[in-house]
């Protein structure tokens, strides 16, 4: 079964996003991932749902809640109120999924799973769900089974994982710990490869078009399926070549290599 294929915008950063949306558009993408920055940037939610109106394009993911897992008593007003505004985006753009990236610092995983279920509460009154995005980088939440330990013992039922390809390879992730994920948890996937370089030097520049690097990402993509995965790939690349080269040629080639790499 195909799956519908999302360009996240920071792909082509470069460009204006009302051009990065005609761009995804001509170079087939199903869909789009937003940025809340950019989305502030162009005049707001409204404004941003009649571009992807015009252009037939479903906004499949919001980037990003950040700041909320380990999160002090003083920060805690300010994260909220910043995540409260990133929901209510979501829900005028009719988005249903909202990246939560993971902290980088290590903390107690009984305080991580609290804050992801006091992070999917807020978030239910918009009728939003939240992707918990592990982070290859971090010190803790670095894999796919320390995200869905989190995700798991939540119990939220608007809360589930982001299974980003790039982050997967760095933090040691392996395909059998998807054995114990649920499929309808699965809430997005982000796709990337990368080059063969030691996992501890990678960086998020390092992600290359699918197929033109190390990351198996064929054998992931049918385990999810093969589990019932009916999502969406996401390709993120935070590439500067890419930002620095003209926006259809790079859309289009992400789409030509997500293709030849059986995605």
């Amino acid at each position: 079964m195909a799956l519908k294929r999302a360009l996240n915008l920071v792909t082509i950063r470069g460009a204006p996003l009302p051009r990065q949306l005609e761009v995804a558009r001509a170079a087939g993408y199903d869909g789009v991932g937003l940025w809340v920055s950019e989305v502030d940037a162009v005049g707001g939610a409204e404004t941003v749902a009649a571009m992807l109106r015009e252009q037939r394009l479903v906004p499949a993911e919001l980037c990003f809640v950040a700041g909320w897992m380990y999160a002090e008593e003083g920060q805690l007003a300010r994260v909220r109120a910043q995540a409260r505004h990133v929901f209510q985006v979501a829900q005028t753009l009719g988005c249903e999924c909202v990246v939560a990236c993971a902290a980088t610092e290590r903390g107690d995983i009984t305080d991580a799973t609290r804050d992801f279920a006091d992070l999917c509460a807020l978030a239910q009154p918009f009728g939003v769900s939240v992707a918990l995005e592990f982070i290859g980088a971090a010190q803790q939440v670095k894999d796919l089974r320390t995200a869905w330990q989190i995700v798991d013992t939540a119990g939220a039922p608007n809360g589930g994982l982001l299974l980003d390809t790039f982050h997967f390879h760095k933090g040691g992730s392996e395909l059998a710990d998807l054995e114990q994920v649920r499929a309808d948890r699965m809430l997005m996937v982000h796709i990337s490869d990368c080059p063969e370089i030691p996992r501890q030097d990678l960086e998020d520049r390092h992600r290359i078009f699918p197929g033109a690097g190390v990351i198996p990402l064929e054998p992931i993509v049918a385990a999810l399926v093969d589990k019932g995965y009916r999502g969406c790939l996401s390709l993120e690349l935070f590439n500067e070549q890419y930002w620095a080269a003209e926006p259809y040629l790079v859309a289009n080639e992400g789409m030509r290599s997500l293709r030849h790499a059986g995605l």
